[in-house]
């Protein structure tokens, strides 16, 4: 007697963000899979902005810095074909803050390559040298032990770490990096980023600077790679609340799948639990506290000649300045990163504008007023990186066959591009795992 083949199982992922195209990806080759898109385009926070681009190279919704480490989203762009090398200009870690802190990473193995950076910094007082060194070592030490968590601000003033090393050095790492105030930061969790990263090997540190735009780099070809698969793609089409059926399947839209992956922001993700979600569950969503993030966007009549391609400005509005001209782009073209920026103002656009400009004015004097600027604030750009934050409680929910991805679940990272992407593979991992187990 010829066995019947077993079907295939049938997943839907909610959210085309970079967690679910990466839970997505995953999925496709063994599930019958349908991607559930609110938007009209892929990408989530991380995406491409259509239309009148003002005669910008491209706009994304936020300019965003990868890392060497970002092993997840590497792995992500090898499974869907995009090229690295295309994608992004990698540069070895470079820190220049303007008429302040300035070092680059140098051609010996690790951590030589930083200790000797450091150590050859530039406008800098030797003494201060020490100083950020011997913390770097203290922080190693903490990484390593099993002390409690603390905050970082907590951390610098039980150093005795001088103002200047935090404002050239400190609070700007763990603004990029945790996009979270020093006073609210989890010291855990930059140990955490350092280890993995600046401290686990030299390529680790390096910069990845997108050349082309976050749809072509990931959301596309992501796309496509799942219709290769044959998956149903349905953008522009908004999930309604889950329904959990007593076989064990889940009601999405009125259609029956045998799992579900909810990729969706944290906020947009309690509507959509099952009505008999525990309470605990719930209140771990909407407890979640959220920073902004604005990024502006400024084209001039002439070349910007900033001095490196990522300059800092530790007393400025902007927090670091990306050159596009060093990435191949428009010379004309520079964009502006503030981090917590619900903590700087709540500016309009015009003020913003007049801020950043003043900013890069005095580096660059010769400019005239911007041909054309675009103001983007993500007002819930990431969830709080801070001590002792607990993760909501996913448990129930996996019993249930509804596997939650996105960057706010990561237990060890902030929320970035790398920690949705390894949690989108996080979840399509522990739904294949129980299907196959049941």
């Amino acid at each position: 007697m010829m066995n019947t083949p077993h079907p295939r199982p049938k997943i839907a992922v909610i959210g085309a963000g970079w967690a679910g195209l990466s839970a997505a990806v995953m999925l496709a080759r063994d599930t019958d899979l349908t991607l559930f898109e609110a938007g009209r385009q892929p990408g989530g926070r991380a995406r491409t902005l259509t239309g009148d681009n003002h005669g910008f190279s491209f706009l994304d919704n936020g300019q965003h810095i990868l890392l060497g480490a970002y092993h997840g989203v590497l792995r992500l762009m090898k499974e869907i074909g995009s090229n690295p090398k295309t994608a992004f200009l990698r540069l070895p870690l470079q820190w220049h803050m303007h008429e302040g802190l300035q070092f680059r990473t140098r051609f010996l193995p690790a951590p030589l390559h930083i200790l000797s950076g450091v150590l050859l910094a530039r406008h800098f007082p030797f003494t201060f040298k020490t100083k950020l060194l011997s913390d770097m070592s203290r922080l190693q030490k903490f990484a390593r032990s099993d002390q409690a968590d603390m905050t970082v601000g907590q951390w610098l003033q039980q150093r005795n770490t001088p103002r200047a090393a935090i404002t050239q050095f400190w609070q700007p790492l763990v603004w990029g990096a945790l996009n979270t105030p020093l006073e609210n930061a989890s010291l855990r969790i930059l140990c955490n980023v350092l280890s993995d990263g600046v401290w686990a090997g030299k390529s680790g540190s390096d910069y990845l600077l997108p050349k082309q735009d976050l749809g072509m780099i990931v959301a596309e070809p992501a796309l496509a790679k799942l219709r290769h698969f044959g998956a149903d793609i349905r953008l522009e089409t908004r999930a309604c609340r889950l329904k959990t059926l007593p076989d064990g399947r889940v009601l999405v839209n009125g259609e029956f799948f045998d799992a579900a992956v909810l990729a969706v922001a944290p906020y947009h993700a309690a509507a959509l639990l099952p009505e008999d979600t525990p309470e605990h569950i719930l209140s771990g969503y909407q407890n979640l506290h959220y920073h902004a993030i604005t990024t502006v966007y400024l084209r001039y009549a002439d070349p910007v000649r900033l001095p490196a391609p990522l300059t800092g400005l530790a007393d400025g509005t902007a927090q670091w300045l990306l050159s596009r001209g060093k990435l191949g782009l428009s010379p004309n073209e520079v964009s502006a990163v503030i981090s917590v920026s619900d903590r700087v103002g709540t500016f309009t656009g015009q003020v913003w504008t007049e801020k950043i400009h003043a900013d890069i004015k005095r580096i660059c004097p010769y400019l005239n007023e911007p041909e054309a600027v675009r103001v983007i604030t993500e007002k819930r750009a990431t969830t709080s990186a801070s001590t002792n934050s607990p993760l909501p409680d996913l448990t129930w929910l996996h019993r249930h066959r509804i596997y939650p991805a996105g960057d706010y679940l990561h237990p060890r990272y902030p929320a970035t591009l790398e920690a949705a992407v390894q949690s989108g593979f996080a979840a399509a991992e522990a739904c294949l795992h129980h299907l196959i187990t049941v």
